[in-house]
C-alpha cells in the first residue's frame, strides 16, 4: 500500500527514460483549479455563521491529517528539527499558516471573493519587493513593470478611484493586502526552509504551527454546534481537501515533471478561476474598472514568471 502511495506522490521516469511534461502541466493546472475555489468554499462557510479565524482553523485541521499521511509515506517519520528550525517554522506558522488565512477570509468576508483574489495575487509584485529590500536582489526593467502594473490593477480592483467605496471597504481592502504580503512571504520562508527539508515537510509543519497558534489565541469553541449540519461538512471538505491538500499534492506531483519557473506560471491560472467561481456561485458583480484591475494585475503576474522563466534558461538551469 505505502508503496504506491508513494509512487504516485513521486512518479518515476516512463520506459524510454524521460517524464511525460504534458501530464505534469496537467498536475499544475488542476492545483491552479483547485487553489482557485479556495474563496468560494470560505465564503460559504462564513455564510454559515463562522468568522474568518474559524475558518482558518478549519481549512488547517481538515487539510491536516493528509498532510500527516503525505509526510509519513514520503519521509518515513518525522525529520528531526534543530533550535534553528523550530524557530524558522514558528515564524512561518504564524505568518503563513495563521496570519495569511486570517487576513484572505477577513478579505472575502467584506470585499468578496472577486476582490479578495485579486488583492491576493499581487504577492508575486510584493515578493519582488521584499527580495529586493531583504536579499538584495536585482529589480531589472520587467519587474519594476510588474511591480507598477500590479499596484495599479490593485487600485482598479479596489476601486481606489470611488473615495466613498475605499472608505467603506478600507478594513477589507486593508485585510486583502495583507494577505498578499503574507502570501508573498511564503516564497522566502519556503526557500530557506527547503535547504534543509523536502516540500511535504514544509508545508506540514507550516499548517501545523498555524493550527496551534489558531487554537491557543483563539479556541474555536463555536464551531460545536455547526458540525452537525451538512452544510458545514460540506463546505469544510471542499476548502480543507480540494482546496488545500489536492493542490499541494497535484503541484508537487506536477513541479517534479515541469521546470519550477514554468509551473508557477500554469498555475496562474488561480484567480482566473476564483474571479469566475465568484461570478457564476456567489452571483458577485463586477464593474469595468475592476475588469481592467484583474488585466493589469494578471499581466503583472505573467510578467513577473515569465521572466524568472527566461533568466532561468538564459542560465541554463531547471528547478
Amino acid at each position: 500500500m505505502w508503496e504506491r502511495v508513494y509512487s504516485f506522490i513521486c512518479p518515476q521516469k516512463n520506459q524510454r527514460g524521460s517524464i511525460d511534461f504534458n501530464a505534469g502541466y496537467g498536475w499544475i493546472l488542476l492545483a491552479g483549479v483547485a487553489w482557485g475555489s479556495i474563496g468560494v468554499f470560505g465564503r460559504w462557510l462564513l455564510d454559515t455563521g463562522l468568522t474568518p479565524w474559524q475558518v482558518a482553523w478549519v481549512r488547517s485541521a481538515v487539510a491536516l491529517p493528509g498532510l500527516l499521511l503525505l509526510l509519513l509515506c514520503q519521509e518515513g517519520g518525522f525529520p528531526r528539527l534543530k533550535r534553528r528550525d523550530l524557530r524558522l517554522f514558528a515564524a512561518f506558522g504564524l505568518v503563513n499558516g495563521a496570519l495569511y488565512n486570517i487576513f484572505y477570509f477577513t478579505a472575502v468576508e467584506l470585499v468578496g471573493v472577486t476582490v479578495a483574489v485579486i488583492l491576493l495575487y499581487t504577492a508575486p509584485a510584493l515578493a519582488t519587493l521584499l527580495a529586493r529590500f531583504i536579499f538584495k536582489e536585482q529589480l531589472s526593467w520587467g519587474k519594476a513593470v510588474a511591480v507598477v502594473l500590479s499596484l495599479g490593477g490593485c487600485f482598479l480592483v479596489a476601486r481606489g478611484y470611488d473615495v466613498t467605496v475605499l472608505r467603506l471597504n478600507l478594513m477589507g481592502i486593508t485585510a486583502g493586502i495583507m494577505s498578499g504580503i503574507c502570501y508573498a512571504c511564503f516564497g522566502l520562508f519556503a526557500k530557506k526552509a527547503r535547504e534543509r527539508f523536502s516540500a511535504v515537510t514544509t508545508v506540514f509543519y507550516c499548517t501545523l504551527i498555524g493550527l496551534l497558534l489558531l487554537t491557543i489565541i483563539r479556541p474555536p469553541l463555536g464551531l460545536a454546534p455547526l458540525v452537525r449540519t451538512g452544510s458545514f461538512w460540506g463546505s469544510a471538505l471542499g476548502l480543507g481537501l480540494w482546496g488545500t491538500l489536492v493542490p499541494w499534492v497535484s503541484y508537487s506531483i506536477g513541479v517534479a515533471q515541469v521546470e519550477a519557473s514554468r509551473a508557477a506560471v500554469v498555475a496562474s491560472v488561480e484567480p482566473v478561476v476564483g474571479v469566475a467561481l465568484a461570478v457564476t456561485l456567489l452571483g458577485e458583480r463586477i464593474q469595468p474598472g475592476q475588469i481592467v484591475g484583474m488585466i493589469l494585475v494578471l499581466t503583472a503576474v505573467m510578467c513577473a514568471q515569465s521572466e524568472s522563466l527566461v533568466s532561468k534558461e538564459v542560465s541554463g538551469t531547471n528547478e
